[in-house]
């Protein structure tokens, strides 16, 4: 009879053991799944122009007034004004350039700018549709343990510690060795 119970018991606690906590809670999400499907149909043109290269050179024609004073005077001035316009600015193929040349008499202008290019794109057809799919996803819940659910646990291990216990002393007892 004692047999008996000791077996239910260990059991009992083995059931307890394996079936606490051990079914996953499961909980279903619908989620919405949005598909895009587009086809064009389209031309593409691209158009390049090629590099320019410019010079411009304009001769400054001297003061002949008949007056030789008044004419170096003047010519003085015209090339002190004009030699203040030298300059130059470059951006990447980009650039210009002013200058005065006082031997020439000549004002001088270059001016480089780079390739260009254009693209003209053209759709001729278009076919949208948008596709919306409702899928049901399970996750799993986690949820932390409760209080009553940790002490359970607890009487459950204290109970297995007892009975182990109880069945070293019923074999101590029944085994001629250790009598």
């Amino acid at each position: 009879m004692k047999k008996l119970m000791y077996i239910t018991v260990l059991l009992f606690s083995c059931i307890l053991i394996t079936g606490c906590s051990s079914a996953k809670k499961m909980k279903q999400e619908t989620t919405l799944i949005k598909s895009d499907i587009q086809k064009k149909d389209s031309i593409k043109n691209t158009v390049v122009n090629q590099e320019i290269e410019d010079r411009l050179i304009t001769p400054i024609i001297q003061s002949n007034t008949g007056n030789a004073s008044l004419d170096n005077l003047v010519n003085a001035k015209v090339d002190e004004i004009l030699s203040k316009l030298n300059t130059s600015k470059n951006s990447g193929d980009n650039g210009y350039k002013l200058i005065y040349d006082k031997l020439k008499k000549q004002l001088e202008f270059y001016a480089r700018i780079a390739q260009t290019q254009s693209e003209n794109t053209v759709v001729n057809n278009q076919n949208d549709k948008i596709i919306i799919q409702e899928k049901k996803i399970p996750v799993e819940v986690i949820k932390p343990l409760s209080k009553l659910e940790k002490s359970l646990m607890g009487l459950g291990l204290l109970a297995l510690l007892y009975i182990g216990m109880r069945i070293v002393f019923f074999i101590r007892k029944k085994t001629s060795v250790w009598a």
